[in-house]
């Protein structure tokens, strides 16, 4: 996407939209990805009213304190996140920067490092969660009953399954 473009900026509707590729799979994604760029904006956009980091920290906190020992490989880490590697060391490194996060090795094979929540990555974690699920209630139980909910996961795991098959 370009820096210029607006994930959430309203799309000019084309008479000619068919002709131009609009099929019902394409206008799925495209819902989805707005609906993405939406819900992550009001998550961020509350997260910086209040003080917060980034929405990005709280995702890879939550993804660690999840994981067993709290630790995770980088590459299942960044496999998990949908990241590069790349991009995902850099934010690894601003978290560790901060006290939150430290990187360990593997005792066998020192080329497999993890990322390892500390308690500090704890704390703010334990912090940022409200202000997350406040903004997915709203997003979510207001629009999807639970039901609705569980199938639209299981959808988007469906789609996401097939897609790393590819």
């Amino acid at each position: 996407m370009s820096e210029t473009a607006s994930p959430t900026a309203p799309v000019q509707e084309n008479a000619n939209h068919k002709s131009c590729g609009g099929t019902p799979h394409r206008e799925a994604w495209l819902s989805l990805a707005r609906a993405h760029a939406a819900i992550t904006g009001r998550m961020q956009e509350a997260l910086t009213a209040a003080g917060m980091p980034p929405l990005p920290w709280f995702e890879v906190l939550a993804t660690i304190s999840e994981a067993p020992e709290q630790r995770l490989k980088m590459g299942e880490l960044a496999e998990a996140l949908v990241m590069t590697r790349g991009g995902l060391t850099k934010l690894v490194d601003r978290l560790i920067k901060a006290g939150l996060l430290e990187r360990t090795f593997c005792e066998t094979d020192r080329r497999v490092s993890y990322a390892t929540l500390l308690p500090a990555g704890a704390e703010l974690l334990e912090e940022m969660g409200p202000v997350v699920s406040a903004e997915l209630d709203v997003a979510f139980s207001a629009n999807l009953s639970e039901g609705e909910a569980d199938v639209l996961r299981e959808t988007l795991e469906r789609l996401r399954g097939s897609a790393c098959e590819a």
